[in-house]
């Protein structure tokens, strides 16, 4: 039975694999690892070394292309030329190690370089149903075969969607970050009560509501452009159905140390009020402040979220209130998606 565990847990153990002595003594290999060390940082990856997944990516598509298969090269990086196996060989805990550091950074990309704001994805192929280091480990015909698997989790399609959705939330939360900030202004007003004023609330109150977005906001804007933001799915959980009905989630601090939203398999469905980028940067922002400002889902859009019906005090707790409120904010929302969400 598989235990579900976080791409933190996963994350740890690559650092813990770079630090093996075992690695190949090639050259090539050596300076892949020695860069490697300085990429995978305890606080993420680092943007410094972001190079390193690509010319892991070339160097081992330029031995497939000379005839070799990348599990052998994968195999020969990690120290091992499988001299003196034979049926029934299996793959050791400490192998598998070296072996699933080096399969995560082959499928770990940079999606967005802009300012200051740089996106990780991991993206792990399907044949996949848990972090490397465990699933590698055991029968070596099925690890062969992992390691041979190049298709990415997600399509570069995807990819490109996910580092604009976070471009885009950016955006949303600045344009947010001004209303909130200048609520004496009649329109920023406006959008402040749309979303989080109730029959009771006086103007002291939406008042008050602009100082506590824009504070929250401030801490969003703060991750959006730092360079620790990393999408995956919950390898963990694949064999499972537990997300299938998921867009996307996150974990709490001190549940887990490094700053991960994790897209599932709704992230990319049709089965909401919005659709494509508005709808994908909702779930980023959504997302976000559960990470950050600790919010809660009293409410998704389509259970209604007009504060009139949820209370003030909850739409100000509530994460997709947040996020309809930001894409508001950036003229991302029309009149009637307003009024059809204002109406549920």
């Amino acid at each position: 039975m598989t235990t579900t565990t976080t791409f933190t847990d996963g994350y740890d153990q690559v650092i813990n694999g770079l630090w093996s002595n075992k690695f190949s003594s090639d050259k090539t290999w050596q300076t892949l690892i020695t860069r490697a060390r300085d990429l995978v940082g305890l606080t993420g990856f680092q943007v410094s070394e972001a190079s390193l997944v690509k010319d892991l990516r070339q160097y081992l598509e330029k031995a497939v292309a000379k005839g070799d298969k990348e599990a052998v090269s994968l195999l020969a990086g990690a120290g091992e030329d499988l001299s003196g196996t034979g049926p029934g060989a299996v793959v050791g805990a400490e192998l598998a190690m070296r072996l699933g550091t080096l399969k995560t950074l082959r499928h770990t990309y940079l999606l967005k370089r802009f300012g200051s704001h740089k996106v990780w994805c991991l993206s792990l192929p399907k044949s996949f149903s848990d972090w490397p280091h465990k699933a590698l480990k055991g029968d070596l015909a099925k690890a062969v075969s992992k390691l041979d698997d190049t298709v990415d989790g997600f399509t570069p399609e995807q990819r490109k969607h996910l580092g604009n959705a976070s471009q885009e939330g950016l955006k949303w939360v600045h344009k947010a970050m001004w209303v909130s900030s200048s609520t004496k202004k009649k329109a920023n007003f406006e959008l402040v009560a749309r979303w989080f004023a109730d029959r009771n609330s006086t103007d002291a109150d939406v008042e008050a509501a602009g100082g506590t977005l824009n504070a929250g906001l401030k801490k969003l804007s703060a991750k959006l452009k730092s360079d620790s933001l990393i999408y995956t799915d919950s390898v963990s959980e694949r064999s499972t159905n537990s997300n299938k009905d998921f867009e996307a989630f996150v974990f709490q601090q001190p549940d887990e140390r490094l700053d991960v939203v994790y897209i599932e398999e709704q992230f990319f469905g049709s089965k909401n009020s919005l659709s494509g980028l508005t709808n994908w940067t909702r779930i980023v922002v959504h997302e976000l402040t559960h990470r950050e400002l600790h919010t809660k889902d009293h409410a998704y859009e389509h259970q209604g979220i007009n504060p009139t019906k949820l209370g003030a005090a909850k739409a100000l707790e509530n994460a997709d209130s947040w996020a309809w409120f930001c894409a508001d904010c950036a003229g991302a929302l029309q009149d009637t998606v307003i009024k059809k969400a204002m109406d549920r």
